[in-house]
């Protein structure tokens, strides 16, 4: 390797977790996921201290948890020491059950005083009271109706004393309740307040009434922010349930605030980097190595420290960084697993770097995990997602339009019975077309465009490229072939057939020409 002088023993340790990074953004050590979080324009608006609302969007194992975590690390550093208030969605429905009903009114109203009582909650503990009935005590006072151009620690408080909750007084430094409330209410330092919200629709299941419950949380965000002067919320939130939720009208004028998440292949690269770069860091390596000063300029040396410099993929041999990107798909998470299963692969075998045997040993359970990923992602908007797809096993891995057409008809449509298929993103069946469209819109097959005269490199194009695609007859594919995303091949066995015969015609081809195969 190049400018690099290894150290007697290994500079990097695959069965050290760290090594790639955790795989949840939210569980990662705030001072570690900083030391490798890549930024981006996306993020400018979510991150910014001046907008009061915004929305990370993205598919699963795209960052969105990361971005709050290193939102929250930023906060904790500000001067003007912020309260911030990190919660996942499903504990923040728990805080009271949401009305049973699909009443858009009742539940905007609802999710108003869920905020608010959180907030409260926070506020209670900042100050050093506690609430001697919670449940009661937080509805009570999550009341929004005058909070507009006051501060959000006077408006709340003054909900609270107003509504003559009871308070039991905790912090024993202070006798005179009654002056520690007042002198709260009459401050005129109050801190700003964040309220940090991770996978709003973590419990999400397609119905009228969750569609409702959820879409109206956004619209409950947009109010409060308007009416409490010192509140930011932050929220993230899946693209495939946004789209599901687009039936209520009012989630149009949130699209504004939309930050949506996507990664080129070059600043994933710079993630891969940087968490092998901080790695070295941290167990204080960096100082054994020559010719590394930047995991920009250096970043083909930092990662020879963990990978072979070359890999062969398909017919040729390429940098390490390719061929884990493509099986990636663009996801930060998906990267990291797959690192993670090929160096657990190295240690095994014993050798000091990754390479593409290792890579090839991981790939089944690294497959299976991605299967699961898209059946746990995309079951919602069509409960028959596991069997259309399972129906691909040994098949081939590429597809004319037409011929993905009828692997569909044949294998599942045929099978299934057109009249038991069910609703595909809440539309009836209609047509084959539909399905093949979902393959597409949810990752599963993409867009494959040859270059002229060498078939051995492609330009792919997906769905977020090009979404009008497969939808009209008139120009379904553009002149595009369609091809299973290699993270799915190895567990479905999909070309495997295909690739045990031209194998087979290879060693064929040499025995006619007098090679020896022993």
């Amino acid at each position: 390797m190049t400018g690099v002088v290894r150290a007697q023993k290994p500079l990097v340790d695959f069965t050290d977790g760290t090594l790639f990074g955790n795989d949840a953004g939210e569980d990662e050590l705030p001072d570690v996921l900083s030391s490798y979080f890549v930024d981006q324009p996306a993020f400018s608006n979510f991150l910014s201290r001046t907008q009061p609302f915004c929305v990370a969007r993205s598919r699963k194992g795209m960052g969105k948890s990361a971005l709050i975590s290193k939102l929250a690390f930023d906060l904790s550093k500000d001067i003007n020491r912020p309260i911030i208030i990190n919660i996942t969605g499903a504990k923040l429905i728990g805080l009271m059950n949401p009305p049973d009903n699909a009443n858009f009114l009742q539940l905007q109203n609802y999710w108003t005083k869920v905020i608010c009582a959180r907030i409260n909650y926070a506020l209670g503990a900042e100050l050093g009271f506690a609430f001697s009935d919670t449940n009661m005590a937080l509805v009570e006072s999550a009341e929004v109706a005058g909070f507009k151009e006051r501060n959000i620690v006077g408006s709340l408080l003054q909900r609270i004393k107003s509504s003559k909750i009871p308070i039991e007084v905790i912090t024993k430094e202070y006798k005179n309740h009654e002056e520690l409330l007042r002198r709260s209410l009459e401050s005129n330092s109050a801190r700003q307040v964040w309220l940090l919200v991770d996978d709003i629709d973590s419990t999400y299941i397609d119905s009228p009434d969750q569609r409702a419950l959820i879409s109206t949380f956004f619209s409950a965000c947009r109010a409060v922010v308007r009416e409490v002067k010192g509140l930011s919320i932050r929220v993230s939130v899946r693209t495939d349930v946004w789209s599901a939720l687009r039936s209520n009208e009012d989630l149009d004028k949130c699209e504004q605030y939309v930050s949506d998440i996507q990664w080129t292949a070059p600043e994933l690269k710079v993630i891969l980097c940087k968490k092998i770069f901080s790695y070295l860091e941290r167990r204080g390596s960096l100082p054994q190595l020559t010719g590394i000063r930047d995991y920009k300029v250096d970043a083909d040396k930092i990662l020879e420290i963990a990978f072979e410099p070359r890999m062969k993929w398909g017919n040729s041999f390429v940098p390490p960084f390719r061929p884990i990107h493509i099986l990636s798909a663009g996801r930060p998470r998906w990267m990291s697993q797959l690192c993670r299963l090929a160096g657990m692969n190295a240690a095994q075998r014993r050798v000091s770097v990754i390479n593409k045997i290792d890579i090839n040993n991981s790939e089944k359970t690294y497959s299976r995990l991605r299967l699961n990923d898209i059946y746990k992602e995309h079951n919602h908007q069509y409960s028959g997602l596991e069997k259309l797809i399972e129906t691909f096993s040994n098949s081939p891995a590429r597809y004319t339009t037409s011929d993905l057409l009828t692997q569909i008809a044949v294998n599942y449509i045929n099978l299934v019975g057109a009249n038991n298929i069910p609703n595909l993103d809440g539309a009836p069946y209609r047509y084959p077309l539909q399905l093949a469209h979902f393959l597409y819109k949810v990752g599963f097959v993409v867009g494959r465009r040859d270059h002229e005269g060498n078939n051995r490199n492609a330009d792919f194009t997906r769905y977020e490229e090009r979404p009008e695609l497969l939808t009209d007859g008139r120009n379904t594919d553009d002149g595009l072939l369609w091809e299973v995303h290699p993270a799915y091949r190895e567990a479905l066995g999909i070309g495997r057939v295909q690739r045990a015969a031209a194998g087979a015609a290879k060693r064929q081809s040499r025995k006619r020409h007098g090679f020896d195969l022993s």
